[in-house]
């Protein structure tokens, strides 16, 4: 099992550091390896073609974990939990205990986790401290800039790609930098002069110091300049750098010295253009590109053409980390990131806000896959949000995104993007900031009731106080469903109890669905009536059964194609049928049900 992905380029080269590193892996004292370079240097690729390769000595499964999308240290166990078979259960047990428990029932598991770009979430360190304190077999190989420094690690520094020597009178094909060079320039197509320059070539990579993504950076420079003028260029830009960073590791010189080369070969539109798509993390679409960064489909042309912007095979652009930073330093310099990430919010805002009533029907497994895509973006464009007061998007997003954590079980991640936009302002009944949050808060306790998380709050004054704030602005959508939080939280206050009949909850869960039923909102009119089932006592035969009340809720949910309330719907129908002791359509619905869950 694992989720290596595939490489569309050959590796080349560094067989000794891939015969190292695989050799210390072998090594049973050897449990965490940590690859520590600078960015650019090609961490991430030897990583990848090492774990490829070492498949028999890992039998139970190599998971790759990208750290680089991730803004705090607390979100790194979702994403170790998501790139592995893992998965949170809905109990008490906090996360940590869920995963650490999970790694002591596997401790005997031949597993390798890589971490790729650990470097800005060293204080979640202690993460990889407990997992291997949990465990027996469990390995990490980790990429970061710097090293993780537990007592448990191995270190390894790794250098650029072996280039020639002035003087030296080996063939080309020995020195791996060099053979990097000429592939990636046979793939853009031409000669462009290369047998002739092979001199350039040389002092090129020497330049460079062998940093593959500087080689593949000047390679993209091959249809604007001959090697020797881009040799030129480069030992240039060094000079400069080398003199005016003294407190910059020398190691960093030559790829900043690329980078600036690169800046400058760019018009001022594909500069201003590049400066605002350092914006986006975890990649980007083609319509984010032009509506965010003004990026037209020729603009992002030619910075593909030029290596620093790539088109992955989902049809994707992304840019390299380094390359980002660098261009949100540009973006900086230039006055421009206020705007720009103004520009951001609304965009990646406004998709959930778009989404929402497709989320609620037909379209709604598209627009969760739309929202999984862009997940990065999102939580970016929320934190950003709620740093800078962004009252109005916040709420007209957080429906959808809601949604999204409920159907896709994203309850860890949302729920702690709207406690971050919560908790800086506080409820108050008299105080102005209690309108614009109620609907967060509202939501935040529907998705900590659902997803069963273990959170030391008052969940039911927090609902009475949203309640008592959309009864004030009189917002008769919201008042249901507040209404409809209030009851699931009446109904799990009794829940182990007994009697189970709740007319407390019946109550509510009425009197939201009538609301609803008023409004003509199928969708949330058949939520109410799935809840009002298990308030109800059996036996009262002048109201209508619990299954007739099921089969209501299911056929609002088909009219308005709600593929998951229909899927739920249909498994509480099969639980319906096994009390009422008819075992055949109990199996009809669970059948259906586990179809449609699946889906």
């Amino acid at each position: 099992m694992q989720n290596l992905v595939l490489t569309p380029t050959p590796f080349i080269g560094r067989s000794q550091e891939v015969a190292e590193i695989s050799e210390l892996l072998d090594d049973p004292s050897c449990r965490l390896l940590t690859l520590v370079g600078p960015g650019g240097i090609g961490k991430t690729r030897l990583a990848m073609e090492v774990a490829s390769r070492k498949h028999d000595s890992f039998p139970d499964g190599i998971f790759v974990v990208p750290l680089a999308p991730l803004n705090r240290a607390d979100d790194m166990l979702t994403s170790i939990a998501e790139a592995t078979p893992f998965r949170f259960q809905h109990d008490s047990r906090h996360p940590r205990k869920q995963f650490f428990d999970y790694l002591r029932e596997k401790h005997t598991k031949r597993i390798l986790l890589v971490l790729d770009n650990f470097e800005h979430l060293l204080k979640g360190a202690e993460i990889v401290s407990e997992s291997l304190a949990s465990t027996t077999n469990l390995k990490f190989l980790v990429t970061s800039r710097e090293a993780l420094n537990l007592q448990e690690e191995w270190v390894r520094q790794i250098t650029g790609m072996s280039y020639p020597d002035q003087g030296d009178s080996r063939p080309l094909e020995d020195f791996s930098a060099v053979q990097l060079f000429l592939d990636r320039a046979h793939r853009i197509g031409g000669d462009f002069g290369l047998i002739e320059d092979t001199r350039s070539i040389i002092e090129i990579c020497r330049l460079v110091e062998g940093v593959p993504l500087a080689i593949e950076l000047a390679v993209g420079w091959l249809k604007t300049l001959r090697p020797a003028d881009i040799a030129h260029e480069i030992q240039h830009n060094m000079d400069i750098l080398a003199t005016r960073s003294r407190n910059l590791p020398e190691r960093h010189r030559s790829i900043r010295s690329v980078f600036n080369h690169s800046w400058k070969l760019l018009c001022e539109d594909e500069r201003e253009i590049f400066q605002k798509l350092s914006v986006f993390r975890g990649g980007f679409t083609r319509e984010a590109a032009e509506v965010v960064a003004g990026a037209s489909l020729y603009a992002l042309a030619g910075l593909v053409d030029k290596s620093l912007v790539h088109l992955n095979a989902a049809g994707r652009y992304h840019v390299h980390e380094l390359l980002r930073q660098y261009g949100a330093e540009q973006m900086s310099t230039a006055n421009q990131t206020v705007r720009v990430q103004q520009a951001y919010i609304e965009y990646y805002l406004g998709i959930l806000h778009r989404l929402e009533p497709e989320i609620k029907g037909r379209q709604q497994i598209a627009a969760l896959d739309s929202i999984q895509a862009d997940f990065e973006n999102i939580r970016g464009a929320w934190q950003l949000a709620v740093q800078q007061g962004k009252f109005t998007l916040l709420n007209q997003a957080v429906e959808s995104l809601h949604f999204f954590a409920d159907m896709r079980g994203r309850y860890q991640e949302v729920i702690a993007l709207l406690r971050a936009a919560i908790t800086p302002f506080p409820h108050t009944s008299d105080h102005e900031q209690t309108y614009p949050m109620y609907r967060i808060q509202a939501r935040l306790v529907r998705l900590i009731l659902l997803g069963n998380m273990r959170i030391d709050s008052d969940l039911r004054a927090q609902i009475d106080s949203c309640l008592a704030a959309a009864r004030r602005q009189q917002d008769q959508a919201e008042i249901g469903f507040c209404l409809l939080v209030s009851g699931i939280v009446t109904f799990w206050e009794v829940y182990n109890k007994w009697p189970k009949h709740n007319p407390e909850a019946l109550r509510l869960f009425e009197e939201s669905y009538n609301i609803y039923n008023r409004l003509g909102d199928l969708f949330y009119a058949a939520d109410a009536l799935s809840w009002i089932v298990p308030c109800k006592t059996s036996g009262r035969e002048e109201e209508d059964s619990s299954t007739e009340i099921l089969r209501r809720s299911l056929d609002m949910r088909n009219a308005i194609g709600d593929r998951n309330g229909v899927a739920w719907i249909t498994l509480n129908l099969a639980t319906s049928m096994r009390g009422e002791y008819d075992y055949i359509e109990c199996e009809r619905y669970a059948r259906q049900a586990l179809m449609l869950m699946r889906e």
